[in-house]
């Protein structure tokens, strides 16, 4: 399982996502956007692509994946080392969204 707190992670689960149906200046453009880790152009990539309701879900899940990441980094330098409720939560969420992430690969709804 990936560890959906940090950009590569998420972005590697992205380039699962790709759609085989894109013309060669998407393609480009899809592949600039993973060169570049741009999650914010990935975003804005597939809503202008029609996605079936499986991969919507994995857009969500990585979208809610994204903000604890950032969440997490900011209390990381902000709470002291001992533990903190709210850190862990974030924790176990990202662990249930990661597990998401596997069952849906398991299922074959990604590459």
């Amino acid at each position: 399982m990936s560890d959906l707190r940090f950009r590569q992670f998420r972005m590697k689960v992205y380039a699962r996502l790709c759609p085989s149906e894109l013309v060669p200046a998407e393609r480009g453009e899809f592949v600039r956007l993973l060169d570049g880790e741009d999650e914010d152009g990935m975003e804005g990539f597939f809503r202008r692509v029609p996605l079936d309701a499986k991969l919507t879900q994995v857009l969500r899940i990585l979208r809610e994946a994204r903000e604890l990441g950032a969440r997490l980094s900011v209390l990381d330098r902000t709470v002291p080392t001992l533990p903190h409720r709210e850190i862990s939560e974030c924790y176990r969420r990202l662990h249930a969204l990661g597990e998401q992430v596997g069952d849906l690969e398991a299922v074959g709804v990604m590459k």
